[in-house]
């Protein structure tokens, strides 16, 4: 497609993608460069990306700097498309995106105050080294997770494998969902709206049945409004700053 070119996007193997998978990835991209304010400034941000379908184990997608690898295992979505580019962003940046949105929304990554939790009451939600999938146990809290990051002000969520890293990616794939009408809408809002639901409700969204409602003042915002959150002010900041510069 040419529209990649343009993009600075090149599809390895593509005669071996399905169409709908190319459709799904050139969608997502231009919304990612919409966004941004046109192909010119994402070719500019994220710079040349090479894309490529293999095994990526249980992951859905891998990014490194200039590359992302997607799973053969499932069929893509537009978020996981999203969330993969913020990452390829945030590489071609050197990480600093996602430095910065930890320190804009007030959080910080301690491994060792992490572990000190794990024997105060009532502050760590996971088991003793790794999470438990039963109500309670996916690691959500601030600080309970592989990476000992708390996370500051209200992210949309969080589990065992959250750091600033994946805050960056998944604060971005909210931005573009929230308020719009587009294919990542319906689930940016039902990440928010699960937060309403009584403990020990399985979320329509994911399938997973957790006690939603302690966790509310964690991940609910302000009338349940994505933006009055600084994860939401640090992406449109970043993302006018960015149309500037270029």
């Amino acid at each position: 497609m040419e529209e990649f070119s343009k993009l600075k996007i090149v599809i390895e193997k593509i005669q071996n993608w399905p169409e709908q998978e190319l459709n799904v990835v050139h969608r997502s991209a231009n919304l990612f460069a919409t966004i941004l304010g046109g192909y010119e400034i994402f070719a500019e941000q994220l710079g040349e990306t090479i894309i490529e379908r293999t095994d990526t184990g249980t992951s859905l997608g891998l990014a490194y700097p200039g590359r992302i690898k997607f799973t053969t295992k499932s069929s893509l979505t537009a978020w996981t498309v999203l969330h993969e580019l913020a990452h390829i962003w945030d590489a071609k940046n050197n990480w600093e995106l996602s430095i910065q949105l930890e320190k804009f929304t007030g959080g910080f990554t301690n491994k060792k105050l992490s572990l000190i939790k794990r024997f105060i009451p009532g502050q760590w939600d996971a088991g003793k080294l790794a999470p438990e999938k039963k109500p309670g146990f996916y690691g959500r809290k601030p600080g309970c997770n592989a990476a000992g990051y708390f996370y500051g002000d209200i992210p949309s969520g969080s589990n065992w494998s959250f750091n600033r890293k994946e805050d960056f990616a998944e604060s971005f794939v909210m931005y573009c969902g929230w308020a719009r009408e587009n294919e990542l809408s319906k689930t940016a809002h039902a990440r928010i709206q699960r937060y309403l639901l009584p403990n020990g409700t399985k979320d329509p969204l994911y399938g997973i049945t957790d006690n939603w409602s302690t966790y509310s003042k964690f991940f609910y915002p302000p009338n349940g409004d994505y933006t009055k959150t600084k994860r939401w002010q640090f992406i449109n900041e970043l993302i006018n700053k960015s149309s500037i510069r270029s």
